[in-house]
Protein backbone atom coordinates (compact mmCIF):
# COMPACT_ATOMS: atom_id res chain seq x y z
CA UNK A 1 0.00 0.00 0.00
CA UNK A 2 2.82 2.43 0.82
CA UNK A 3 4.39 1.76 -2.58
CA UNK A 4 1.10 2.51 -4.34
CA UNK A 5 0.61 5.80 -2.44
CA UNK A 6 4.14 6.91 -3.27
CA UNK A 7 3.53 6.30 -6.96
CA UNK A 8 0.27 8.27 -6.84
CA UNK A 9 1.99 11.27 -5.23
CA UNK A 10 4.66 11.34 -7.90
CA UNK A 11 2.11 11.17 -10.72
CA UNK A 12 0.12 14.09 -9.28
CA UNK A 13 3.16 16.32 -8.83
CA UNK A 14 5.13 15.60 -11.96
CA UNK A 15 2.75 13.86 -14.34
CA UNK A 16 2.69 10.14 -15.07
CA UNK A 17 5.86 8.39 -14.13
CA UNK A 18 6.20 4.59 -14.41
CA UNK A 19 6.23 2.76 -11.10
CA UNK A 20 7.61 -0.74 -11.77
CA UNK A 21 7.74 -3.42 -9.13
CA UNK A 22 11.12 -4.45 -7.75
CA UNK A 23 12.63 -7.62 -9.26
CA UNK A 24 11.47 -9.55 -6.23
CA UNK A 25 7.85 -8.39 -6.43
CA UNK A 26 4.99 -10.35 -7.95
CA UNK A 27 2.15 -8.70 -9.85
CA UNK A 28 0.43 -7.65 -6.63
CA UNK A 29 3.46 -5.83 -5.24
CA UNK A 30 4.15 -8.62 -2.72
CA UNK A 31 7.79 -9.53 -2.25
CA UNK A 32 8.62 -13.06 -3.40
CA UNK A 33 11.48 -15.37 -2.52
CA UNK A 34 14.45 -14.98 -4.89
CA UNK A 35 16.81 -17.36 -3.07
CA UNK A 36 18.37 -20.26 -4.94
CA UNK A 37 19.90 -22.65 -2.37
CA UNK A 38 23.53 -23.46 -2.99
CA UNK A 39 26.21 -25.11 -0.87
CA UNK A 40 25.89 -25.60 2.88
CA UNK A 41 27.62 -22.97 5.00
CA UNK A 42 29.00 -23.97 8.41
CA UNK A 43 29.90 -20.55 9.81
CA UNK A 44 29.17 -20.46 13.54
CA UNK A 45 28.10 -24.11 13.65
CA UNK A 46 30.01 -25.10 16.80
CA UNK A 47 28.44 -22.32 18.84
CA UNK A 48 24.97 -23.04 17.46
CA UNK A 49 25.39 -26.75 18.15
CA UNK A 50 26.82 -26.37 21.67
CA UNK A 51 23.64 -27.32 23.54
CA UNK A 52 23.08 -30.46 21.49
CA UNK A 53 26.76 -31.41 21.71
CA UNK A 54 26.58 -31.31 25.51
CA UNK A 55 23.38 -33.38 25.54
CA UNK A 56 24.89 -36.00 23.24
CA UNK A 57 27.93 -36.26 25.51
CA UNK A 58 25.54 -36.82 28.42
CA UNK A 59 23.82 -39.63 26.51
CA UNK A 60 27.18 -41.25 25.80
CA UNK A 61 28.01 -40.98 29.49
CA UNK A 62 24.73 -42.66 30.44
CA UNK A 63 24.73 -45.57 28.00
CA UNK A 64 28.43 -46.00 27.29
CA UNK A 65 31.41 -47.47 29.11
CA UNK A 66 31.21 -44.92 31.90
CA UNK A 67 27.87 -46.21 33.17
CA UNK A 68 25.45 -48.72 31.57
CA UNK A 69 27.81 -50.52 29.19
CA UNK A 70 30.53 -50.54 31.80
CA UNK A 71 28.10 -52.08 34.30
CA UNK A 72 27.17 -54.86 31.88
CA UNK A 73 30.84 -55.68 31.44
CA UNK A 74 31.48 -55.63 35.20
CA UNK A 75 33.75 -52.59 34.98
CA UNK A 76 31.40 -50.11 36.69
CA UNK A 77 29.10 -50.51 39.69
CA UNK A 78 25.46 -49.63 39.13
CA UNK A 79 23.41 -50.96 42.03
CA UNK A 80 20.67 -48.37 42.29
CA UNK A 81 18.35 -46.63 39.84
CA UNK A 82 19.67 -43.34 41.21
CA UNK A 83 23.02 -44.11 39.58
CA UNK A 84 21.25 -43.81 36.24
CA UNK A 85 18.72 -41.08 36.93
CA UNK A 86 21.48 -38.82 38.32
CA UNK A 87 22.93 -38.69 34.79
CA UNK A 88 19.62 -38.77 32.94
CA UNK A 89 18.22 -35.88 35.01
CA UNK A 90 21.56 -34.14 35.53
CA UNK A 91 23.14 -31.20 33.75
CA UNK A 92 22.52 -31.03 30.89
CA UNK A 93 19.26 -32.87 31.39
CA UNK A 94 18.25 -35.61 28.97
CA UNK A 95 15.00 -35.91 30.90
CA UNK A 96 14.34 -32.26 30.12
CA UNK A 97 14.13 -32.92 26.38
CA UNK A 98 12.26 -36.25 26.63
CA UNK A 99 8.53 -36.66 26.07
CA UNK A 100 6.44 -37.75 29.04
CA UNK A 101 5.59 -41.08 27.40
CA UNK A 102 9.20 -41.96 26.58
CA UNK A 103 10.27 -40.81 30.04
CA UNK A 104 8.07 -43.52 31.56
CA UNK A 105 9.65 -46.17 29.32
CA UNK A 106 13.16 -44.98 30.16
CA UNK A 107 12.55 -45.10 33.90
CA UNK A 108 11.03 -48.59 33.58
CA UNK A 109 14.14 -49.67 31.65
CA UNK A 110 16.37 -48.21 34.38
CA UNK A 111 14.65 -50.24 37.11
CA UNK A 112 14.80 -53.42 35.07
CA UNK A 113 18.44 -52.80 34.16
CA UNK A 114 19.42 -52.73 37.83
CA UNK A 115 17.51 -55.99 38.35
CA UNK A 116 19.33 -57.55 35.39
CA UNK A 117 22.69 -56.56 36.86
CA UNK A 118 21.74 -58.02 40.21
CA UNK A 119 20.77 -61.31 38.53
CA UNK A 120 24.23 -61.50 36.95
CA UNK A 121 25.17 -64.08 34.35
CA UNK A 122 22.08 -66.04 33.32
CA UNK A 123 21.57 -68.68 30.66
CA UNK A 124 18.39 -67.35 29.07
CA UNK A 125 17.97 -70.42 26.85
CA UNK A 126 18.11 -74.02 28.08
CA UNK A 127 19.71 -76.98 26.29
CA UNK A 128 16.44 -77.71 24.46
CA UNK A 129 16.27 -74.15 23.12
CA UNK A 130 13.43 -73.03 25.39
CA UNK A 131 13.32 -69.45 26.69
CA UNK A 132 14.19 -69.65 30.43
CA UNK A 133 15.05 -66.14 31.65
CA UNK A 134 13.96 -66.41 35.27
CA UNK A 135 12.20 -63.49 36.91
CA UNK A 136 14.39 -60.66 35.65
CA UNK A 137 16.64 -61.98 32.91
CA UNK A 138 20.34 -61.24 33.29
CA UNK A 139 23.69 -60.77 31.56
CA UNK A 140 23.81 -63.06 28.54
CA UNK A 141 26.43 -64.31 26.10
CA UNK A 142 29.91 -63.16 25.22
CA UNK A 143 28.32 -59.84 24.28
CA UNK A 144 27.52 -59.38 28.00
CA UNK A 145 24.16 -57.92 27.10
CA UNK A 146 21.71 -57.00 29.86
CA UNK A 147 18.51 -58.68 28.66
CA UNK A 148 15.31 -58.74 30.71
CA UNK A 149 12.84 -61.60 31.08
CA UNK A 150 10.93 -60.26 28.09
CA UNK A 151 13.92 -60.73 25.80
CA UNK A 152 14.78 -57.05 25.47
CA UNK A 153 18.28 -55.62 25.79
CA UNK A 154 17.50 -52.67 28.03
CA UNK A 155 20.50 -50.49 27.30
CA UNK A 156 19.47 -50.36 23.65
CA UNK A 157 15.98 -49.17 24.59
CA UNK A 158 17.53 -46.32 26.57
CA UNK A 159 20.20 -45.43 24.02
CA UNK A 160 18.17 -45.70 20.83
CA UNK A 161 15.00 -44.49 22.51
CA UNK A 162 16.72 -41.28 23.58
CA UNK A 163 17.57 -40.57 19.96
CA UNK A 164 13.92 -39.59 19.91
CA UNK A 165 14.60 -36.97 22.55
CA UNK A 166 16.90 -35.17 20.14
CA UNK A 167 14.09 -35.27 17.58
CA UNK A 168 11.64 -33.85 20.15
CA UNK A 169 14.19 -31.19 21.11
CA UNK A 170 14.66 -30.26 17.45
CA UNK A 171 10.90 -29.99 16.91
CA UNK A 172 10.63 -27.62 19.86
CA UNK A 173 13.27 -25.38 18.30
CA UNK A 174 10.95 -24.82 15.34
CA UNK A 175 8.28 -23.26 17.56
CA UNK A 176 10.25 -20.05 18.03
CA UNK A 177 12.01 -17.67 15.68
CA UNK A 178 13.79 -19.68 13.00
CA UNK A 179 17.14 -18.35 11.84
CA UNK A 180 20.21 -19.82 10.18
CA UNK A 181 21.47 -20.62 13.69
CA UNK A 182 18.30 -22.62 14.31
CA UNK A 183 19.00 -24.76 11.25
CA UNK A 184 22.51 -25.45 12.57
CA UNK A 185 20.97 -26.65 15.83
CA UNK A 186 18.56 -28.91 13.92
CA UNK A 187 21.49 -30.39 11.99
CA UNK A 188 23.41 -31.00 15.20
CA UNK A 189 20.39 -32.69 16.80
CA UNK A 190 20.14 -34.98 13.79
CA UNK A 191 23.82 -35.84 14.23
CA UNK A 192 25.89 -34.34 11.42
CA UNK A 193 29.23 -32.52 11.75
CA UNK A 194 29.77 -28.89 10.78
CA UNK A 195 30.34 -29.65 7.10
CA UNK A 196 27.13 -31.69 6.82
CA UNK A 197 29.23 -34.50 5.41
CA UNK A 198 29.23 -38.24 6.03
CA UNK A 199 32.32 -38.46 8.22
CA UNK A 200 31.92 -38.53 12.02
CA UNK A 201 28.16 -38.98 11.88
CA UNK A 202 26.29 -39.52 15.14
CA UNK A 203 23.03 -41.17 16.11
CA UNK A 204 20.12 -40.55 13.72
CA UNK A 205 22.25 -39.06 10.94
CA UNK A 206 24.43 -42.16 10.96
CA UNK A 207 21.40 -44.38 10.53
CA UNK A 208 20.06 -42.15 7.76
CA UNK A 209 23.35 -42.61 5.92
CA UNK A 210 23.30 -46.37 6.40
CA UNK A 211 19.74 -46.50 5.08
CA UNK A 212 20.51 -44.37 2.01
CA UNK A 213 18.56 -41.33 3.24
CA UNK A 214 21.40 -39.02 4.29
CA UNK A 215 21.87 -37.10 1.03
CA UNK A 216 18.19 -36.24 0.68
CA UNK A 217 17.90 -35.18 4.31
CA UNK A 218 21.07 -33.07 4.12
CA UNK A 219 19.66 -31.36 1.01
CA UNK A 220 16.54 -30.41 2.96
CA UNK A 221 18.72 -28.85 5.68
CA UNK A 222 20.82 -27.00 3.11
CA UNK A 223 17.70 -25.57 1.50
CA UNK A 224 16.19 -24.62 4.86
CA UNK A 225 19.31 -22.74 5.89
CA UNK A 226 19.48 -20.81 2.61
CA UNK A 227 15.83 -19.81 2.87
CA UNK A 228 16.19 -18.90 6.56
CA UNK A 229 18.54 -16.07 5.56
CA UNK A 230 15.73 -14.23 3.77
CA UNK A 231 12.45 -13.36 5.49
CA UNK A 232 10.71 -13.41 2.10
CA UNK A 233 11.35 -17.18 1.91
CA UNK A 234 9.42 -18.33 4.97
CA UNK A 235 7.14 -20.65 3.02
CA UNK A 236 10.06 -22.35 1.26
CA UNK A 237 12.03 -22.55 4.51
CA UNK A 238 9.17 -24.20 6.35
CA UNK A 239 8.61 -26.72 3.54
CA UNK A 240 12.29 -27.70 3.68
CA UNK A 241 12.16 -28.05 7.47
CA UNK A 242 9.10 -30.29 7.26
CA UNK A 243 10.84 -32.43 4.64
CA UNK A 244 13.87 -32.72 6.93
CA UNK A 245 11.81 -34.05 9.83
CA UNK A 246 9.79 -36.43 7.67
CA UNK A 247 12.97 -37.96 6.30
CA UNK A 248 14.51 -38.17 9.77
CA UNK A 249 11.45 -40.03 11.03
CA UNK A 250 11.36 -42.33 8.01
CA UNK A 251 15.02 -43.28 8.51
CA UNK A 252 14.35 -44.37 12.09
CA UNK A 253 11.60 -46.76 11.03
CA UNK A 254 13.60 -47.91 8.02
CA UNK A 255 16.39 -48.90 10.38
CA UNK A 256 13.86 -50.71 12.58
CA UNK A 257 12.99 -52.84 9.56
CA UNK A 258 16.66 -53.53 8.91
CA UNK A 259 17.39 -54.65 12.46
CA UNK A 260 14.21 -56.70 12.82
CA UNK A 261 15.01 -58.61 9.63
CA UNK A 262 18.59 -59.17 10.74
CA UNK A 263 17.34 -60.60 14.04
CA UNK A 264 14.80 -62.85 12.32
CA UNK A 265 17.48 -64.21 9.99
CA UNK A 266 19.85 -64.88 12.90
CA UNK A 267 17.22 -66.61 15.02
CA UNK A 268 16.12 -68.78 12.11
CA UNK A 269 19.43 -70.67 12.34
CA UNK A 270 21.29 -69.73 15.54
CA UNK A 271 24.70 -71.24 16.17
CA UNK A 272 24.57 -70.95 19.97
CA UNK A 273 23.97 -68.54 22.83
CA UNK A 274 26.18 -65.84 21.37
CA UNK A 275 24.25 -65.95 18.12
CA UNK A 276 21.00 -65.58 20.05
CA UNK A 277 22.43 -62.71 22.08
CA UNK A 278 23.46 -60.95 18.87
CA UNK A 279 19.97 -61.38 17.41
CA UNK A 280 18.26 -59.99 20.51
CA UNK A 281 20.73 -57.10 20.51
CA UNK A 282 19.86 -56.21 16.91
CA UNK A 283 16.16 -56.52 17.59
CA UNK A 284 16.42 -54.25 20.66
CA UNK A 285 18.16 -51.58 18.60
CA UNK A 286 15.25 -51.60 16.19
CA UNK A 287 12.71 -51.56 19.01
CA UNK A 288 14.43 -48.57 20.59
CA UNK A 289 14.35 -46.63 17.32
CA UNK A 290 10.64 -47.34 16.81
CA UNK A 291 9.92 -46.27 20.39
CA UNK A 292 12.05 -43.15 19.97
CA UNK A 293 9.11 -41.04 18.78
CA UNK A 294 6.44 -42.61 21.00
CA UNK A 295 4.54 -39.82 22.73
CA UNK A 296 6.35 -37.05 20.84
CA UNK A 297 4.26 -33.93 21.51
CA UNK A 298 2.92 -31.83 18.65
CA UNK A 299 4.11 -28.22 18.54
CA UNK A 300 1.45 -25.52 18.71
CA UNK A 301 3.13 -23.25 16.18
CA UNK A 302 5.80 -23.28 13.53
CA UNK A 303 6.18 -25.40 10.37
CA UNK A 304 5.31 -28.62 12.21
CA UNK A 305 2.31 -27.26 14.13
CA UNK A 306 -0.02 -30.15 14.97
CA UNK A 307 2.12 -32.80 13.27
CA UNK A 308 5.49 -33.46 14.87
CA UNK A 309 5.61 -36.83 13.07
CA UNK A 310 3.71 -39.01 10.64
CA UNK A 311 3.43 -42.20 12.71
CA UNK A 312 0.84 -42.11 15.49
CA UNK A 313 1.23 -43.57 18.96
CA UNK A 314 -1.37 -46.19 18.03
CA UNK A 315 0.67 -47.25 15.01
CA UNK A 316 3.86 -47.46 17.07
CA UNK A 317 1.98 -49.46 19.69
CA UNK A 318 0.81 -51.87 16.98
CA UNK A 319 4.40 -52.39 15.82
CA UNK A 320 5.52 -53.12 19.35
CA UNK A 321 2.69 -55.59 19.84
CA UNK A 322 3.70 -57.39 16.64
CA UNK A 323 7.21 -57.77 18.07
CA UNK A 324 6.05 -58.90 21.51
CA UNK A 325 6.82 -55.69 23.38
CA UNK A 326 4.80 -54.48 26.37
CA UNK A 327 5.36 -50.74 26.37
CA UNK A 328 3.89 -50.41 29.87
CA UNK A 329 6.07 -53.19 31.32
CA UNK A 330 9.11 -54.20 29.28
CA UNK A 331 9.87 -57.18 31.52
CA UNK A 332 6.44 -58.65 30.75
CA UNK A 333 7.16 -58.63 27.01
CA UNK A 334 7.07 -61.88 25.04
CA UNK A 335 9.85 -60.97 22.62
CA UNK A 336 12.10 -63.66 24.09
CA UNK A 337 9.59 -66.30 23.06
CA UNK A 338 10.68 -65.69 19.48
CA UNK A 339 13.93 -67.49 20.28
CA UNK A 340 12.29 -70.93 20.06
CA UNK A 341 9.72 -69.57 17.58
CA UNK A 342 11.57 -67.61 14.87
CA UNK A 343 8.63 -68.01 12.50
CA UNK A 344 6.58 -65.91 14.91
CA UNK A 345 9.21 -63.17 14.75
CA UNK A 346 9.16 -63.18 10.96
CA UNK A 347 5.39 -62.81 11.05
CA UNK A 348 5.78 -59.81 13.36
CA UNK A 349 8.44 -58.29 11.11
CA UNK A 350 6.15 -58.61 8.12
CA UNK A 351 3.43 -56.76 10.03
CA UNK A 352 5.85 -53.96 10.93
CA UNK A 353 6.95 -53.65 7.31
CA UNK A 354 3.32 -53.33 6.21
CA UNK A 355 2.73 -50.64 8.83
CA UNK A 356 5.78 -48.62 7.77
CA UNK A 357 4.84 -48.95 4.11
CA UNK A 358 1.37 -47.56 4.83
CA UNK A 359 2.53 -44.78 7.16
CA UNK A 360 5.08 -43.32 4.75
CA UNK A 361 3.41 -44.28 1.47
CA UNK A 362 6.32 -46.49 0.43
CA UNK A 363 6.45 -49.17 -2.25
CA UNK A 364 7.22 -52.81 -1.64
CA UNK A 365 10.52 -52.26 -3.45
CA UNK A 366 11.49 -49.53 -0.97
CA UNK A 367 10.66 -51.79 1.96
CA UNK A 368 12.74 -54.51 0.36
CA UNK A 369 15.65 -52.09 0.03
CA UNK A 370 15.55 -51.43 3.77
CA UNK A 371 16.33 -55.09 4.46
CA UNK A 372 19.66 -54.76 2.66
CA UNK A 373 20.20 -50.99 2.27
CA UNK A 374 22.71 -49.07 0.20
CA UNK A 375 24.54 -46.29 2.05
CA UNK A 376 24.23 -42.72 0.94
Amino acid sequence: MRLQLACLTISLSFGLIGCDSDPGDDDDGVMTCQVTPGAWSATGFEANAAEVTALRAQLDKLTGAETMRGAEQGMVTVDDVADLTAIYEGTPSLAGITSDSLDGIINDAFAEFVAVLQAGQVDLVDDQGAWTPGASGGIFGMRAAGINAGGIELRQIVDKGLYGSFYVHAVRLTEGQITEATIDALAAAWGVPADLGTMMLADSANYAFQMGLHAETAKALTDAKAYAADDKCTMQRDAAIESFFRLWEQALFARTIFYANAAATELAAPTGDDSIADALHELAEGLGLALALYGAPNPTRGPLAGSARVATDAQIQAMMTALGVRIDDLNASTTGQFVPNPTGLQTGVTEVEADVMEIFGLSQAEIQSYRMPTEG
